[in-house]
């Protein structure tokens, strides 16, 4: 019996250590995790929009917020370059290289959804059924091949 209780210990032991271990690991990683874009962007224009005169800076951040609220978002290699840009102010020369590729960006992508008209061609051709089909929901003009 005495030998049972012993090793049930250890295993409690353990069992604490590695929860300790764990919940310490995420903490770590929730603490060093990289900021999605929302934050980026808006870290940045929390730093930038405030008050008037803001400089180019402020122009860049207030269109880059503007096309990402109408749903064009920047790409994840335009999120690192603001990210690194952030990073290395007060230096601003990365952070305006980063904001004018990213706005360049969002606008193609904004350009690219407004040429596809959004969707497939407007005019459908009609379903082709073959000559001397009796189906009831379709009417004889269907029985011409559009695609000859």
């Amino acid at each position: 019996m005495n030998s049972q209780s012993r090793n049930n210990r250890p295993g409690w032991r353990r069992a604490l250590t590695g929860t300790l271990a764990g919940g310490a690991l995420a903490a770590a990683m929730m603490v060093s995790a990289p900021a999605s874009q929302a934050d980026v962007l808006d870290q940045i224009g929390a730093r930038y929009m405030q008050g008037a005169g803001g400089g180019q800076i402020s122009v860049f951040v207030e269109q880059s917020l503007n096309l990402r609220a109408q749903g064009f978002r920047p790409s994840q290699e335009n999120l690192v370059a603001l990210q690194e840009g952030y990073d290395f102010l007060p230096n601003q020369s990365r952070l305006l290289d980063a904001l004018k590729s990213t706005v360049a960006y969002q606008r193609k992508v904004q350009m690219q959804a407004a040429m596809s008209g959004g969707g497939g061609p407007s005019v459908k051709a009609p379903a082709w059924v073959p000559p001397g089909d009796n189906n009831p929901w379709l009417g004889p003009e269907y029985d011409i091949n559009p695609y000859d």
